[in-house]
C-alpha cells in the first residue's frame, strides 16, 4: 500500500480565496502534497483548469454554502443550489453521481473575524438512500478552529503562533462520527483546510492569513492506495475519490510531525484488511496490528472507546465486533487519526 498525502478544503480566486488554481498547486508541490481538492463557494467556474498541475492532482468541485449548513460537493458535473435544504442538497449531491463532506459541522463562536457556520440538524447525516454509499464529516477544519480562539487582544499573537490556537475535532463532532459509525451508516472522517489566504491590513501592511505554501503543511489526509497516482487523469481521479469516499485514509497533522508509513492492518492467516474494510469473525478471531513508525503514544480506539494504549506499535487479538481506529496525539491537540476498520460478527 502506498499512502499519498493531500489536503481537501480549499478556495481559489474563483470564490473568495486570494490564489490562482496554479499558485494553489505550486505550493502544495513545495510541501509533498501530490492531490488537493479545490472547494470554491457555490461555483465550478474552475473546473476547466482541472488536472495535473506542476505534477499535482488538483481537483475542482464544490462547497455548497447556504447561510449555515456548508458541505462539500465532490465528483459532480452541475453546480448543486444552496436555497435547497440541506437533505435535498445532499440527495441532489449522490443522484448526480457524486458524494460528499459535511463541514466545519460543530462551529461554536461567532466573533468580529468569522461568521457562524454549523450544522444545524445532526439528525441529517447521510443521502436518503444510502444504498452503501458513505458520507464524509469534516471533523477538524484548520481555520474554523483557529478563527474560533480569535479575540481583538491575542489576534496577532495567535497570527504569528497559529498552533496556540488550535484544539483539535471537538468532543461532539468526535462522538457523532462514531456513533454513526457503530449504527452502521458508513462515514469517512477528513482533516479540512478551508485555506483562503485572507489578505488583511495590519500595522504592518496587509498580512496573509495563511499563506497556501504554509497551509499545506499542516493537516494532511493520506489515502492508502495499491500504487502512486498514475499520469492519467481519469484513473487517477477514481483512485482519490474512490480510497476517500471508503474512508482508505489517515489523517496527519504535520505541525507536529509527518507520518508517512503508519501501519494499520487487521489480519488472519494470508488474509489482510484496511481502513475502510469489512472484516469478519466468521473463521475465526482477527488480529490488529498498528505501527506509527516513530516513537509517539499510540490508542485502539473501538466503538468510540480507547481500548488498548502504547507506544509506536499496538499488536492484539480481535474477538468482538465493531468500529476499531487508531488515534495518536503527542501535544495538547491531536497528531493522527485513522478512519475505521470494520470486524463484523
Amino acid at each position: 500500500m502506498y499512502a499519498s498525502p493531500g489536503a481537501i478544503h480549499l478556495h481559489s480566486q474563483h470564490s473568495d480565496g486570494s490564489g490562482s488554481i496554479p499558485h494553489i498547486a505550486r505550493a502544495a508541490r513545495g510541501a509533498g502534497i501530490e492531490w488537493v481538492i479545490i472547494t470554491d463557494h457555490d461555483t465550478l467556474d474552475g473546473r476547466a483548469e482541472q488536472g495535473y498541475i506542476d505534477g499535482v492532482l488538483t481537483l475542482v468541485d464544490q462547497e455548497i454554502t447556504p447561510f449555515h449548513n456548508h458541505f462539500l460537493g465532490l465528483n459532480v458535473d452541475r453546480v448543486i443550489p444552496n436555497t435547497l435544504p440541506p437533505q435535498q442538497f445532499i440527495d441532489a449531491t449522490y443522484d448526480a453521481g457524486g458524494f460528499g463532506i459535511i463541514a466545519h459541522p460543530d462551529e461554536q463562536t461567532y466573533n468580529e473575524f468569522k461568521g457562524l457556520f454549523r450544522w444545524d440538524d445532526w439528525n441529517i447525516n447521510s443521502p436518503t438512500n444510502m444504498s452503501g454509499r458513505s458520507t464524509g464529516i469534516e471533523l477538524w477544519n484548520f481555520m474554523s478552529d483557529w478563527g474560533e480562539q480569535l479575540t481583538p487582544n491575542n489576534k496577532e499573537f495567535l497570527y504569528a503562533f497559529p498552533t496556540r490556537g488550535l484544539r483539535g475535532p471537538t468532543k461532539a463532532t468526535m462522538e457523532w462520527w462514531d456513533a454513526l459509525n457503530v449504527a452502521g451508516k458508513r462515514t469517512f472522517g477528513v482533516w479540512g483546510l478551508d485555506t483562503h489566504a485572507f489578505l488583511r491590513p495590519s500595522p504592518f501592511g496587509r498580512l496573509q492569513v495563511f499563506s497556501y505554501e504554509w497551509s499545506f503543511k499542516t493537516l494532511t489526509n493520506y489515502l492508502w492506495l495499491p500504487e502512486k497516482l498514475p499520469g492519467n487523469l481519469n484513473t487517477a481521479m477514481r483512485m482519490v475519490y474512490g480510497a476517500l469516499a471508503q474512508g482508505r485514509s489517515y489523517m496527519v497533522n504535520r505541525l507536529e510531525g509527518d507520518c508517512p508509513n503508519l501501519e494499520f492492518v487487521a489480519f488472519r492467516g494470508a488474509e489482510r484488511w484496511y481502513a475502510g474494510d469489512i472484516a469478519s469473525l466468521r473463521e475465526g478471531p482477527i488480529t490488529l496490528k498498528i505501527t506509527l513508525g516513530s516513537d509517539a503514544p499510540v490508542r485502539l480506539i473501538h466503538n468510540g472507546t480507547e481500548i488498548m494504549s502504547g507506544r509506536n506499535t499496538l499488536l492484539t487479538t480481535i474477538n468482538a465486533s465493531g468500529v476499531y481506529r487508531v488515534e495518536s496525539t503527542k501535544t495538547k491537540t491531536p497528531w493522527l487519526m485513522t478512519n475505521p476498520i470494520y470486524i463484523t460478527r
